[in-house]
């Protein structure tokens, strides 16, 4: 079992985007797990501006075509409370990497942060639902201040920092896809000159 590994990345530094495409490089290379496939869950509903990041990223990724891997939840198709359990059927969890992306709420010091963790993380928990943890991997995006009223927070918040943060998670995704693409290709080469 790996010991549980947490980051928060500011989308107001310079480097953040750096940062967060080595860490979660990093965490995707240590995930002790066997699998065949990559999965992202972008999790939430496009009704809700907060709520849209982990769409927003789901919807990015979605126009990316030159890697083999699945989204699952869009704008267009939205993974929520409602068909969660249902989308994550349709997922072999025992051959798949799954990184879960969803909005959340905290500390008014940490909105505009992105958090990467090598644990599932828990669709809802912010806002009293009680849903399955989803992910081998999350990425959350801190979106609103954690007081009174979460669900109106999460509907006033900027749409400009929603996409910002969407986009500079849906790139660290294709940095890991990028690597994950480039591995076996190493491996196979690796192996020819061994045999040669």
């Amino acid at each position: 079992m790996l010991k549980c590994k947490k980051f928060y990345f500011s989308t107001d530094e310079k480097l953040c985007q750096y940062r967060l495409n080595h860490e979660m490089h990093n965490m995707v290379k240590s995930i002790d797990k066997h699998y065949k496939r990559i999965a992202v869950v972008g999790i939430g509903t496009d009704r809700s501006t907060g709520d849209s990041f982990g769409p927003l990223v789901g919807y990015m990724l979605s126009k990316c075509k030159i890697y083999d891997f699945d989204v699952y939840g869009t704008i267009i198709e939205p993974v929520h409370a409602l068909n969660l359990r249902q989308t994550m059927d349709k997922i072999d969890t025992l051959n798949t990497l799954v990184i879960a992306v969803d909005a959340s709420i905290g500390s008014i010091d940490h909105i505009g942060h992105i958090g990467l963790c090598n644990e599932p993380i828990k669709p809802g928990s912010g806002v009293g639902k009680d849903l399955p943890p989803v992910g081998d991997i999350s990425l959350s995006g801190i979106v609103a201040f954690s007081g009174f009223a979460p669900h109106v927070m999460l509907q006033n918040t900027s749409l400009g920092l929603v996409y910002k943060m969407a986009e500079i998670a849906s790139n660290a995704i294709k940095y890991v896809l990028y690597k994950q693409q480039l591995e076996p290709q190493k491996h196979s080469k690796l192996k020819a000159i061994a045999t040669a």
